[in-house]
């Protein structure tokens, strides 16, 4: 048994290891958003747009992949591992899905894709339903989409074996391209042992988590932040409304 809880710790180190040293590379390469970047850092932020042009073979000027902000300019991207990461990504749903699509709208789009497995859940007196489809393609085994007042606000997306191959880092660097640099990253350990490792964005409209579980399976859950605020308020009241 301590054999086993050893091997446990020791594998538990190597993937968090292994997890930190990539977070740390792209944290130190990546601006900082707001105004402490400054000045200071606007001519090493611009070397780094024209690698970042450079690598993707895109000719583009320093100031085209520049923005003005308070206390100097920043970068709007910036290049991580090859890769051109967005300082501020726009994130309004997941792919086509946008936030306030309504159910009969999903759905229909679903068919036109070709997706047959579709679960539509509505419960009776209730302001929320999703909607479920079921191997959509190669790619996922399973992508949920849920509604508050007949309104896409949540989506859930579960990550087929085409995936399995890849380390966390390797896909956290591809979510990266879209959602930009996450704004924390930890990992936990479930009640087998085994590491849970996360990453979580937060830009205007969304609120994103990866997911990365042993053996390749990952899956990213993304909330709008509208929505969720409304549900707080509505919480709230029902509290007042309760004493």
């Amino acid at each position: 048994m301590d054999e086993k809880i050893k091997m446990i710790v020791i594998m538990a180190g190597a993937m968090v290891g292994s997890f930190v040293f990539f977070f740390l590379i792209f944290w130190l390469v990546l601006p900082k958003a707001g105004p402490e970047a400054g000045s200071e850092a606007a001519a090493e932020s611009g070397t780094t747009a024209e690698m970042a042009g450079e690598v993707t073979g895109i000719q583009t000027s320093t100031v085209d992949r520049r923005r003005r902000v308070p206390g100097g300019l920043q970068l709007s991207a910036a290049n991580v591992l090859g890769v051109n990461i967005p300082a501020e990504a726009k994130v309004e749903g997941y792919g086509w899905a946008k936030w306030g699509m309504n159910v009969d709208t999903v759905l229909a789009r679903l068919r036109e894709e070709g997706v047959e497995q579709l679960v539509s859940y509505r419960p009776e007196n209730s302001d929320f339903a999703s909607v479920v489809a079921l191997n959509p393609d190669e790619y996922h085994f399973k992508i949920e989409y849920r509604f508050y007042n007949d309104r896409l606000f949540h989506v859930e997306v579960y990550y087929s074996d085409y995936y399995k191959s890849n380390s966390f880092n390797q896909f956290l660097l591809e979510k990266m391209t879209e959602y930009g640099r996450p704004y924390e990253q930890y990992a936990t350990v479930d009640e087998l042992g085994k590491v849970i490792l996360h990453a979580k964005w937060d830009t205007e409209d969304s609120l994103i988590e990866l997911v990365g579980r042993p053996e390749g399976r990952f899956s990213l859950f993304i909330d709008s932040w509208m929505t969720l605020i409304q549900l707080e308020e509505a919480r709230k009241t029902e509290e007042r409304l309760a004493y």
